[in-house]
């Protein structure tokens, strides 16, 4: 939308399955952060789309190999910001039932039980009763 903003995009084959082994601060992460993002570290950008759900997660060697001076942009994030934008404009909150405790339902496509054990890790215990969906 605006032809004085440059992008610069990297594939980054390898992180889902160190975020996946719970290894996002390992030095075989950081080591491979670094190959990867050596054509984003060279072209001086000043933010960074962490543009997949497992990217958030590794943050902190992302940022420890773009530097402090690149803003990391979480698409998750923003995504839940939007969510919560539309909740607000919608009236969901005004409903009777908004002060009742949240029900989490969790849901994989894969085996459930590695879902359930690499989710306990990411995100705490909370995680728990894991479904498998069958696509048809």
């Amino acid at each position: 939308m605006d032809p004085a903003i440059e992008l610069t995009c990297a594939a980054c084959p390898g992180f889902v399955e160190f975020v996946e082994r719970g290894e996002t601060a390992s030095e075989q992460a950081l080591i491979l952060a670094e190959r990867l993002l050596a054509p984003v570290v060279d072209s001086k950008v000043d933010s960074l789309l962490l543009g997949c759900t497992h990217y958030p997660f590794l943050a902190r060697t992302i940022s420890r190999v773009m530097g402090r001076s690149v803003t990391l942009v979480s698409s998750a994030d923003e995504t839940a910001f939007a969510v919560r934008a539309f909740q607000m404009a919608s009236g969901v909150f005004s409903s009777p039932d908004v002060h009742r405790s949240p029900a989490h339902r969790w849901i994989s496509s894969g085996d459930a039980s590695t879902f359930e054990s690499i989710g306990r890790q990411l995100f705490g215990h909370e995680l728990a009763n894991v479904e498998t969906h069958r696509w048809h």
